[in-house]
């Protein structure tokens, strides 16, 4: 029994040195070796992007597009638009819009801009302040013809010339052999204190100088007024020479400097006339006419100047049953006609000449159409 245990535990112990070694050293080499594959298996080596070499491409000039536009294009007749009623909404007016077509030269997108209030004259502006209440100016020079040649025309020849302007129903023609400035001008109000005449022509584009003599000159202005409540009223004025006002084509004031007035056009003295100063003469007082509620009439104006030296033009307007303030010479002082509100600017320089009390330049009465 003893042998039998002796000898068993020398199968375990006596394992040949060589075959362990070589059992070792094959571990090892397999570790080795799996190591060697796990690694090139996982670790991979980093991308490095490379762009690719730049395409060729042909060059094409650039072409910038070339509009053709048409220059003076006057726009086409305009409609008032007037929108339906709506349930739960007012009535609503949009004013006719015109100047349309003329480009970036008078606008933006077609449309007129408005204009600078500082670029404005007491005779008027380029371009109207108030769209479809305004009044158009023509100037006329009966000292030049119609290639600013000088005329033999004196004063007794042009007051021929406005007579035949009258009588032919303040038709301009009367004025085609003569002078006549290419630019128009619109006005809201008709009120220019005492000037200097060469002021009429200048402010119409024509520069003063030796070149154009300031006198037998004649502004004529055309436009419409209305009153939503309409009424009834007169015209007060004066003028240093020529103040001719035409209502629905009748004529309601003659307020031209004295010596003038009867030689133009037959007009009756009013009770009222020559009781009042304004500027430097005395005021007329025009014929009383109707306007019906809402209902716009044409109104002419005419303007003017025969000896040359001063020019003014005074229009104020007298509604029938309305008190006025006097002032201290105890006339009323009146509103300066006006088809809408006077810009500040402009007011400024009315003001510059004014007389204190000789017109109300802030008044709500308005003659507006739109």
């Amino acid at each position: 029994m003893k042998r039998l245990f002796k000898k068993k535990e020398g199968l375990v112990r006596g394992v040949p040195s060589a075959v362990f070694l070589s059992a070792l050293i094959h571990f090892i080499l397999l570790s080795v070796a799996g190591g060697l594959i796990v690694f090139s298996v996982i670790k991979r080596p980093e991308k490095v992007f490379v762009p690719p070499p730049p395409a060729e491409r042909p060059k094409t000039p650039l072409i910038k597009p070339r509009v053709k536009m048409k220059k003076n294009v006057k726009p086409g007749a305009t409609r008032r638009i007037v929108s339906k009623q709506t349930l739960g909404m007012p009535d609503m007016q949009l004013p006719a819009i015109e100047g349309m077509g003329q480009g970036l030269g008078g606008g933006v997108g077609g449309f007129e801009l408005m204009p600078d209030a500082g670029d404005m004259s007491i005779f008027g502006g380029a371009k109207s302040m108030a769209i479809g209440n305004d009044f158009e100016g023509t100037f006329y020079s009966a000292a030049y013809d119609r290639l600013k040649k000088k005329t033999n025309v004196d004063e007794e020849g042009f007051k021929t010339i406005v007579r035949r302007f009258i009588d032919s129903g303040w038709n301009p023609t009367a004025f085609a052999p003569y002078y006549r400035a290419p630019q128009k001008l619109y006005t809201t109000q008709i009120f220019v204190p005492t000037i200097s005449s060469e002021f009429g022509p200048s402010y119409f584009g024509i520069p003063a100088g030796p070149d154009f003599d300031p006198y037998l000159w004649c502004a004529h202005y055309k436009g419409k007024i209305a009153r939503k409540d309409g009424g009834r009223y007169r015209f007060w004025g004066f003028a240093d020479d020529i103040l001719l006002v035409r209502v629905n084509g009748k004529l309601v004031l003659n307020a031209s400097y004295e010596e003038f007035r009867n030689e133009l056009t037959a007009w009756e003295r009013q009770p009222e006339d020559y009781k009042y100063n304004i500027g430097p003469a005395q005021v007329a007082v025009g014929l009383w006419f109707d306007l019906e509620p809402g209902v716009p009439v044409d109104m002419e104006i005419l303007i003017g100047e025969i000896p040359g030296g001063q020019f003014c033009a005074y229009l104020l307007v007298q509604k029938e049953g309305e008190y006025y303030p006097k002032n201290r010479e105890g006339m009323p002082v009146l509103p300066v006609f006006k088809t809408a509100e006077i810009p500040e600017a402009v007011k400024d320089k009315i003001k510059y000449d004014l007389i204190d009390g000789e017109g109300d330049l802030d008044s709500d009465l308005m003659f507006n159409v739109h």
